[in-house]
């Protein structure tokens, strides 16, 4: 790793994302489909109910779906649903609780990913061999040198910017401590929307790249923590996922899963006290990712 090559999150580098005592969920239950196409699934009065009480953790979790555009069609807004998830009662303020802010943790490698696919394609980038393996790595097995290497080399800051820029990502920012890429922010709402637009977006050939390397996600990650929580292991099939874990920002630890399952985007994002242990927070976050139901034919 380069000799400036950023180091991982350190333990209570500030970050706009606040800890809320009690569980929150926010669903974006179909913030994006395209027209004539079936809901993601059952409207947010029934599915927030059944997530928030499968988490059992302190903290707070967000929870974002969306359907994944179609490359050849336009996406359709559709009204947001948000709920508060001790009640399971609609919030009148939906758009603030959208656009929640996260530290990202290991979330920014997909827009890292993206972004470098992106300019090799355009030309303004020459990727060799090492810098295919360095990429395949950060998504497959959340490598962070590899992480780190790209965001110095590239200039992450700019990458991240471009990103928000091109998808319409208005909560998404570089960090504040530009050595800190876990640090970067977004919220449930803008992952859902890169997701669900990534078809459209990117080239078809570089969304079928990031997403294959999300499908062959590693059980275990570069660095030893186990992968398999969240969406990761909990959801049918074979969904493409990615996984990020972060302490400590504030005396919180964070830890996030999304997923491609079908046509149907799966967005959980968790910020839990330093006191609740990974373990903990993974059983939670993978008990919530297995309250959500099925998608409706």
């Amino acid at each position: 790793m380069s000799a400036q090559a950023v180091a991982p999150p350190r333990a209570g580098r500030p970050a706009r994302a606040l800890l809320v005592p009690a569980a929150v969920l926010l669903l974006l239950g179909s913030l994006l489909g395209a027209p004539g196409r079936a809901a993601a699934g059952p409207p947010a009065a029934e599915v927030i109910p059944v997530v928030a009480g499968a988490w059992t953790v302190p903290g707070t979790l967000a929870v974002a779906l969306a359907v994944q555009a179609e490359p050849s069609a336009g996406l359709t807004r559709r009204a947001l649903d948000a709920g508060d998830a001790r009640t399971g009662r609609r919030t009148a303020d939906n758009g603030a609780a959208a656009d929640r802010p996260f530290p990202t943790a290991s979330m920014v490698k997909l827009f890292l990913a993206e972004d470098m696919l992106h300019r090799a394609r355009a030309g303004t980038v020459a990727l060799d061999g090492r810098d295919w393996r360095l990429l395949q790595e950060m998504i497959r097995s959340s490598d962070d040198p590899a992480a780190s290497e790209l965001w110095v080399r590239f200039d992450g800051p700019r990458m991240v910017r471009d990103v928000a820029a091109r998808y319409g990502l208005t909560g998404t920012a570089p960090p504040a401590d530009p050595s800190q890429w876990g640090e970067t922010t977004t919220t449930a709402r803008d992952l859902a929307h890169f997701l669900a637009e990534l078809p459209r977006v990117a080239a078809p050939a570089d969304a079928a790249t990031l997403l294959a390397w999300m499908r062959t996600a590693t059980p275990l990650a570069a660095d030893g923590f186990d992968q398999r929580f969240g969406a990761f292991g909990t959801l049918p099939g074979m969904p493409a996922v990615k996984q990020g874990w972060m302490c400590c920002v504030d005396g919180n630890r964070h830890l996030h899963s999304v997923a491609v399952s079908g046509d149907r985007v799966v967005v959980l994002l968790s910020e839990v006290p330093r006191s609740v242990s990974y373990d903990q927070a993974r059983a939670a976050l993978s008990a919530a990712a297995a309250a959500l139901p099925p998608p409706r034919a």
